[in-house]
């Protein structure tokens, strides 16, 4: 991975990360359900002109627009209606774990040493941003979010496994199967829906634009273009530091406080993926090292 692969594999969990803070501005107005309908029908109007990019695959796609667009998102929308930011996310992290084992397993993709450690590393890390959850915490929150996770590792895998796919007519593809899909569940499980339309204020309306513009164009298409190129052991471990950028953003945009061991645990979070990113490198040059001296 050269440097300019190693910075959109960062940047996409940036995007993330601040969408995470953008969402409590838009579920608190907008039914979730109907939110991520709404996200996903902006994101089709901007991509519907390259559905033809995926040139016979379309029939591919239906499993990953109800897992990755559909379940995944429907189900994290809701679960962080119950729970904070920052313990969302760390849950949502096990996307990651998901990920891996689910490409050992159905792709039988092989895990190396270094990122193996470098996971490790990475989940206590972000277990320090958001030390223990309090006793107020919402469990059910809590597993909705895992659910989540889990959906979002299941598409993972079939794009890895019948791919690769040109990205931004899969995102295309992903934004027209799910729009129709979670707009009919908001309709038979939620309510409210055009009154929020009516009320909506600024902050609500532009939270939606950030995640469908940002985090569901931008980022996925970055996202997936990443899992085409690269196995899902390297890359599914930068979702990790998505709780770090959504800790900056809760400074920045809530005005939350963070505590030194949040600070502590976010640097080992990014030591964890710079072992991932420059483990083999290292062992390479440790190797030429000892070659000379022998």
């Amino acid at each position: 991975m050269n440097t300019l692969w190693f910075l959109a594999a960062l940047g996409v969990p940036l995007i993330w990360g601040i969408q995470a803070v953008m969402l409590k501005f838009g579920i608190g107005e907008f039914p979730p359900i109907f939110m991520v309908s709404l996200r996903f029908l902006l994101m089709f109007i901007l991509l519907a002109p390259f559905l033809g990019r995926l040139k016979g695959k379309f029939s591919k796609t239906l499993p990953i627009g109800l897992a990755q667009g559909v379940a995944h998102f429907a189900l994290l929308y809701i679960g962080f209606k119950f729970v904070s930011v920052s313990t969302g996310m760390i849950v949502y992290q096990t996307n990651a774990l998901f990920t891996i084992m689910l490409g050992a397993f159905f792709l039988n993709e092989k895990m190396s040493k270094q990122s193996l450690l470098g996971v490790a590393i990475c989940l206590v890390g972000v277990a320090m941003i958001i030390g223990i959850p309090q006793e107020n915490t919402n469990i059910a929150g809590l597993f909705i979010i895992a659910a989540s996770a889990f959906m979002f590792a299941i598409g993972n895998i079939f794009v890895r496994k019948d791919g690769p796919f040109d990205p931004v007519g899969l995102n295309a593809s992903v934004s027209m199967i799910a729009f129709p899909s979670l707009l009919a569940v908001s309709f038979f499980t939620e309510e409210g829906q055009i009154e929020s339309l009516q009320n909506a204020s600024l902050e609500a309306w532009g939270a939606l634009l950030y995640t469908a513009v940002l985090g569901g164009v931008v980022a996925f298409i970055l996202w997936y273009k990443l899992l085409s190129k690269f196995s899902v052991d390297k890359i599914s471990p930068y979702s990790l530091l998505m709780p770090f950028f959504a800790m900056l953003g809760s400074i920045a945009i809530l005005g939350e406080h963070v505590s030194v061991s949040n600070w502590v645990g976010a640097f080992i979070t990014v030591a964890g993926v710079a072992i991932i990113q420059f483990g083999h490198q290292l062992l390479k040059i440790k190797e030429i090292k000892i070659l000379k001296k022998t």
